[in-house]
């Protein structure tokens, strides 16, 4: 069916990405994690209509692939979170030089050490995909999609109950995959209601940059405080950025997330109920008599 489609065709989009060469426009290992999540995103869609054994192995396949890069990315975080931090430093930016060139240097051993991530990335996501299209697939139940989407926005909900009474990055790192993979499946179906869906998405977008800036922050203090003590000025001035900058965007990020999540899930999967039968009615009245008279006896 079309998501099985949409599922190939980001696995196939994260093999060409692997392939990609270190231009400077886009990280391959990004892109690569990128079309991974998407992938995995649409695949929950399709929970409970494929054999559990069959989805669960597939959705930790591509995960396997994603967590196998994971080192490299976090350096490139680590670099390019510091490099930005120069916007807020207000020319407050000695000693900077020095972090930024040992993470630098940081990235480009991982980047050695992982160089041959492209080929085994490659040869698993090949296997991948040539599995998923041997799947038993029929077309997936609106009632299925509806319940799966639920499914996401409780959980993120849920999450973010948790933040609200004691944010920790972890927490938060896990509200923002959430936030991350209802964008994703909210795209997959914008077609339903194409004006509510794209807001939803911007919405969920804001969220989901606030809090990708808030574990970018955290990683960087993470790396920064396990090289040593904050003993120079510049170093100082680095570690009370980050810190002002995190408590800044974690207070957006929560307050743009209670605004998205006020509705209770049954509440949400009712509205994406209703867009799905105002869409098959609408496409009911636009199919042809002959069409009408075949979806009739189906």
């Amino acid at each position: 069916g079309g998501i099985c489609r949409i599922v190939c065709r980001q696995i196939e989009n994260a093999i060409c990405a692997s392939q990609a060469k270190q231009n400077g426009k886009g990280s391959p290992v990004h892109e690569t994690r990128k079309h991974l999540k998407k992938a995995r995103a649409a695949l929950r869609l399709v929970r409970g209509e494929v054999e559990r054994d069959l989805w669960k192995n597939e959705d930790r396949c591509l995960g396997k692939v994603g967590q196998m890069i994971s080192q490299v990315r976090d350096a490139e975080v680590r670099l390019q979170t510091v490099r930005q931090l120069r916007e807020f430093a207000r020319g407050r930016t000695k000693g900077f030089q020095q972090t930024e060139e040992f993470l630098a240097f940081e990235l480009d051993s991982f980047l050695a050490a992982f160089s041959e991530w492209p080929m085994e990335a490659e040869e698993r996501l090949s296997r991948t995909v040539d599995r998923i299209r041997s799947w038993p697939w029929a077309a997936v139940r609106s009632r299925r999609l509806r319940r799966n989407v639920q499914r996401t926005y409780k959980h993120g909900r849920d999450i973010l109950s948790d933040v609200t009474r004691k944010p920790t990055t972890r927490k938060l790192h896990s509200f923002r995959k959430r936030a991350k993979e209802l964008s994703y499946q909210i795209r997959l179906l914008r077609p339903l209601a194409p004006d509510v869906f794209e807001e939803l998405n911007d919405e969920l977008k804001m969220i989901g940059d606030c809090l990708g800036q808030v574990h970018d922050l955290a990683f960087v203090a993470q790396r920064l405080s396990a090289i040593g003590p904050a003993t120079r000025e510049g170093d100082r001035v680095l570690h009370l950025l980050i810190e002002s900058r995190q408590r800044e965007l974690e207070r957006t990020a929560i307050a743009l997330g209670q605004r998205f999540y006020a509705e209770r899930p049954r509440q949400f999967a009712r509205r994406i109920s209703r867009y799905f039968s105002e869409w098959e009615t609408a496409k009911t009245r636009c199919a042809s008599p002959a069409e009408r008279a075949v979806t009739s006896l189906n």
